[in-house]
């Protein structure tokens, strides 16, 4: 039997953003910017999930400064686009990520996973475009996928051919 101290992984603790008003007092103290408040937030917490990047692609500068403002160590998690998501549902999406992907370089080293938030309209029947998707990555990459589509919790078949298809 193997004991918590036998595990080599580390434990990152984190929230689901780094910035919101009601922590000015307890997380970031008076009179922290907006744009300070990723640095600060990093002193306290070692991860992140990004959901910004669902709504929007940002920018290369915004991109090098959310870099800048962590430390090495620390980890985000980065959602896919939306419009490569729900838009184009997984479908001709290669250069779009492709082009999502060079735009978050500055951060690929402290990317510890890109999660796939896929909308309840993905069906069990659309496992071949996750697959396919999937695919695209570069290997050296995690990825984890959120369905929402009633089937895949139904402790069925669908269930089982999402968990051989990721």
């Amino acid at each position: 039997m193997s004991s918590s101290s036998d595990l080599s992984l580390p434990l990152y603790l984190g929230l689901s953003q780094w910035s919101h008003n009601h922590w000015q007092q307890s997380i970031y103290g008076k009179g922290c910017k907006n744009g300070d408040r990723l640095a600060r937030y990093a002193e306290i917490f070692h991860t992140v999930e990004g959901n910004t990047t669902f709504y929007a692609i940002p920018s290369m500068t915004t991109v090098k400064n959310w870099n800048d403002s962590t430390p090495e160590s620390f980890r985000f998690t980065f959602k896919i686009p939306q419009t490569i998501t729900h838009q184009q549902q997984l479908r001709h999406s290669n250069q779009s990520l492709v082009d999502f992907l060079n735009t978050m370089s500055p951060v690929e080293e402290k990317t510890g996973c890109w999660m796939i938030q896929l909308p309840a309209r993905f069906a069990p029947n659309d496992l071949p475009l996750l697959d396919a998707f999937l695919d695209q990555f570069p290997k050296h990459v995690t990825t984890g996928v959120e369905v929402r589509h009633p089937a895949f919790f139904a402790k069925g078949e669908e269930e089982k051919a999402l968990i051989e298809c990721c």
